[in-house]
């Protein structure tokens, strides 16, 4: 089966989401943090948008649904596990001891979107949506430009938040 038989408008979004997702990768290695911080942001935009268009789309095949769910997630460790935890590391959390912290949640977001993949309860996630991590992490860093705390701080978020990706807990889903 060729790709452009089962990729669908709302695939295009989740695209959108890996670009922006990447260039917080790079923005971030560049030392460029206010960009890789905003970029996070617009990741979630995109996979905010690609779900609202992928609810409303008729005529997806089951292929194309199972596709698009799977395309979703490979964006969702991009931007909200991989792209924060390169912003930690440049941010200045190169310690072996956070390198493994950052690590571990990299490793929290895949099991846990995993875990989505292949479990689905109605109206509910299991464990907080990795999504969160955007928001949060690029909130820490535009935070920090104000109130001049240390990033070293942020390492107990990484490993609280990896624990909740982990997390057996039912979540409701808001939207």
């Amino acid at each position: 089966m060729k790709i452009k038989d089962i990729i669908k408008t709302a695939d295009f979004f989740t695209i959108g989401n890996i670009i922006f997702g990447l260039l917080s990768v790079f923005y971030a290695i560049n030392n460029q943090f206010e960009y890789a911080a905003i970029f996070i942001l617009i990741a979630m935009l995109f996979d905010f948008l690609d779900g609202k268009v992928a609810r409303v789309s008729k005529k997806i095949t089951p292929a194309g649904r199972h596709f698009g769910k799977e395309l979703d997630s490979l964006a969702d460790i991009i931007s909200f596990g991989v792209a924060p935890a390169v912003l930690g590391f440049t941010l200045g959390l190169q310690q072996w001891y956070s390198i493994i912290v950052l690590l571990f949640f990299v490793i929290a977001g895949v099991l846990r979107l995993s875990r989505f993949n292949v479990l689905e309860i109605p109206g509910y996630f299991v464990g907080v949506p990795i999504t969160i991590n955007g928001i949060l992490f690029a909130g820490l860093y535009f935070l920090s430009l104000y109130y001049q705390y240390d990033i070293k701080y942020n390492l107990v978020v990484y490993l609280f938040m990896s624990f909740a990706m982990l997390s057996a807990r039912k979540v409701k889903k808001l939207i």
